[in-house]
């Protein structure tokens, strides 16, 4: 899980670079927008083509870090993976309605499955790092800064009359 927590960190490094590299103004709505643009490549769409990878070409292994058997479910969801990567990373050039689409999906779709991990925790009492570590964290956090930011963001958008 080592490769999710650097993924996340090189979207936060790679954005701190772009804003104070650049020489654009460092207004707010530019901060807002940049972290959410970096926020939907590195958290959405490197973060799930990894996951792509590890459920389609590494099953036992995501098998036994997750706790869970192996079964043709894992690739069903590695092809899960697969499309919000994609959206995410398409996200960088869309429009707003279609980030809010690919925030809103990859949002529910992580809340849900935390939910699915917490509901093992509890019934099955499996504390596996890939069932109760970084998988169940982070299906919690990436929806709250993701929604949180995008709002800001089309807040921040409304008040300078930028739409």
């Amino acid at each position: 899980m080592i490769i999710f927590i650097a993924v996340l960190a090189l979207g936060l490094i790679g954005f701190i670079l772009h804003l104070f590299l650049s020489k654009s103004p460092k207004t707010l709505y530019r901060i807002t927008h940049l972290f959410l643009l970096y926020q939907l490549a590195f958290s959405v769409g490197l973060a799930s083509l990894l996951a792509f990878y590890g459920l389609t070409f590494m099953t036992e292994f995501v098998a036994v870090y997750s706790g869970w058997p192996t079964c043709p479910f894992e690739k069903l969801l590695g092809n899960v993976n697969l499309a919000f990567g994609i959206l995410g990373l398409l996200s960088i050039w869309m429009s707003d309605d279609f980030k809010f689409a690919t925030i809103l999906g990859v949002s529910i779709w992580l809340l849900a499955d935390a939910v699915t991990h917490l509901a093992d925790i509890y019934y099955n009492q499996n504390y596996t790092p890939g069932n109760a570590g970084v998988p169940l964290y982070t299906d919690i956090i990436i929806p709250i800064i993701l929604l949180g930011n995008f709002a800001l963001y089309k807040y921040l958008k409304r008040k300078h009359r930028l739409i």
